[in-house]
């Protein structure tokens, strides 16, 4: 479920820089008099950056991508990764650049899932108009994409949490890379973060965001589609919609305020306000129901969320 994630580490940078830029193979920089060290171009073969300033050595890598890389040998992170994956792709990380993981803070992290859809992503993506565990974040289309291809909540630099959702073979193919299918991605992302690693990966954390994560975009909101009983006339459905989406009593003074504005006639007016006073009576005659898409759209969830948590 982690994809990317930003480690940071203490060193001394006098004693172990150099010897640790060796054996990651970093370029030597400078910045005025002040030395660093980074990674090179060739690390892009490798998945991981590095950076060493001061008394600081920041990691950045897609755990996910690197757990592909190790088992198929492609960099991808189209498929299922499961939280037991993702453990163990950071204890092979840090073995491998031997640190001690106790001495490791998190800074960024995504967790996230991708699921298989029978049909274009773009049919969710369009209909989801918030998620969070209340509902409360709403989604915006994100305008570097193309439309409906990827929603997000309020990214401003001082939100630490975002979710997101996208069209994930579409964001593979963009960047060449040819995924097939079509993916959804549900993702949380979380910035600026001082998080221990051993704190993040104990069980009791797990726990908890595994379980925000679920709730988050479990309670994602689809537009409902109203269904009344066999006889009901079209414009009692329309008036029924609007007390079930705005309330009573924001109807009735929205219909009010038109009606004295002169946007609609006496006679509307009179029906409007005698329907709603109506409205204990007649509310049994009418429901909201789910779309396909929303009922989809959960078991799809469901699903990989019970594969990538066992």
């Amino acid at each position: 479920m982690f994809d990317k994630m930003v480690f940071t580490t203490k060193i001394d940078f006098e004693k172990d820089a150099a010897e640790i830029a060796k054996r990651n193979h970093l370029q030597r920089c400078t910045a005025g008099t002040e030395l660093f060290y980074q990674t090179s171009v060739y690390g892009n073969f490798e998945g991981i950056y590095i950076k060493l300033r001061g008394n600081t050595m920041q990691i950045k890598c897609s755990l996910h991508k690197l757990y592909s890389k190790a088992s198929i040998g492609i960099f991808d992170n189209s498929n299922l990764f499961t939280i037991s994956e993702s453990l163990d792709m950071i204890d092979y990380l840090f073995s491998t650049l031997k640190i001690e993981k106790e001495n490791v803070k998190v800074t960024y992290y995504e967790i996230g899932l991708n699921m298989i859809t029978p049909d274009d992503p773009l049919s969710y993506i369009e209909l989801i108009q918030s998620a969070g565990q209340n509902s409360e974040k709403e989604m915006f289309n994100d305008a570097n994409y193309q439309k409906y291809r990827q929603k997000t909540t309020e990214k401003s630099k001082n939100i630490k949490k975002v979710l997101k959702v996208y069209d994930k073979g579409f964001e593979a193919r963009s960047k060449g890379r040819m995924i097939p299918g079509n993916i959804l991605r549900c993702e949380t992302i979380y910035k600026r973060q001082s998080i221990p690693l051993t704190q993040l990966t104990s069980n009791e954390y797990l726990s908890k965001i595994i379980s925000r994560f679920y709730r988050d975009w479990h309670n994602a909101i689809f537009p409902r589609q109203i269904r009344a009983d066999k006889g009901i006339k079209a414009s009692q459905i329309e008036k029924a919609k609007s007390i079930m989406q705005l309330g009573r009593n924001e109807y009735y003074d929205i219909s009010r305020k038109a009606y004295l504005s002169g946007t609609i006639s006496k006679k509307t007016w009179e029906t409007i306000r005698v329907f709603i006073q109506s409205w204990d009576d007649l509310k049994t005659s009418f429901r909201f129901e789910p779309t396909h898409q929303e009922i989809a759209y959960k078991s799809l969830l469901d699903e990989a969320f019970s594969i990538t948590t066992n």
